[in-house]
């Protein structure tokens, strides 16, 4: 009696692997766009009191768990998939108002003008979520504390895309784009193109309260927080440490997002980098 029940508990779990690993597999059908694992460790976060702006400070470091972290921006292809097998409500098409969304020739430009509710039905729909705060500037930094993505140089011309108007389809680039200008990580796009939603409640005093370990933003508050610089920022909002901020039903032409995953959640797509 006591092998049979064994038995049957084996198998059981067994099957449950089985399941989880096959769910894992059609949630990357879904959203196949690689990611990066961020190895559990340290990092420092924020700037020294010399530096940035308030509500950056104090400077120190912060330990996170693992995670891993989409390579790039969310694209209008990827979107576009999410809209036809759920029925959402698509986004405005940001190159030729009054007209129903449309990626062709923009297959490969970052997602615009989604709130903070739509990233977050995208990456659950691909069985994701949104990063923290802290795992966002983590991937765009390093563990050294440097001040944009690529280093220290503010030379950011041909390494970011900033500072500019809107020219239609000119105006963003493929997510793709620019390696010389991505993070320590891997990561491109973490200063320019697009403003990225992330996880947390913004507070100006968050920094000052914040746990020192996994830390996921105040409990409440009335707006998110939007990380890394756009298409139109000026220089000092391309600094990883910048904090954006904006109500959860905010649309722009300079937001999109990225998702993340917890590390022990699939690896199949992921590949992993070290410190």
């Amino acid at each position: 009696m006591k092998i049979w029940l064994h038995t049957l508990v084996i198998v059981g779990l067994f099957v449950s692997i089985t399941n989880l690993a096959l769910a894992g597999d059609a949630m990357m059908e879904k959203d196949p766009v690689e990611m990066v694992t961020i190895p559990a460790g340290p990092f420092i976060r924020g700037s020294a009191d010399s530096e940035g702006r308030p509500d950056e400070r104090p400077r120190r470091k912060i330990f996170l768990q693992a995670f891993a972290l989409d390579k790039y921006e969310v694209t209008n292809r990827q979107y576009k998939k999410f809209i036809e097998e759920t029925l959402h409500k698509p986004p405005l098409n940001v190159y030729d108002e009054g007209k129903e969304f449309d990626i062709s020739g923009v297959e490969d430009r970052p997602v615009v003008q989604v709130t903070w509710h739509d990233a977050v039905d995208y990456c659950f729909w691909a069985g994701k979520r949104l990063p923290s705060e802290a795992e966002w500037e983590k991937a765009a930094r390093g563990t050294e504390g440097q001040i944009y993505p690529w280093g220290n140089s503010d030379n950011a011309t041909a390494l970011a895309n900033y500072d500019g108007e809107w020219k239609g389809t000119e105006t963003l680039l493929d997510v793709t784009t620019l390696p010389e200008g991505a993070s320590p990580y891997g990561h491109h796009h973490m200063a320019g193109n697009v403003r990225e939603w992330v996880e947390d409640w913004y507070a100006p005093e968050y920094y000052q309260t914040s746990p020192e370990r996994n830390p996921k933003g105040p409990e409440t508050g009335i707006l998110k927080v939007i990380r890394g610089g756009s298409w139109r920022s000026f220089l000092p909002d391309l600094r990883v440490t910048s904090r954006g901020k904006g109500g959860f039903a905010l649309k722009t032409h300079g937001i999109g997002f990225r998702c993340a995953r917890d590390a022990n959640v699939s690896k199949k797509t992921t590949n992993t980098m070290s410190n």
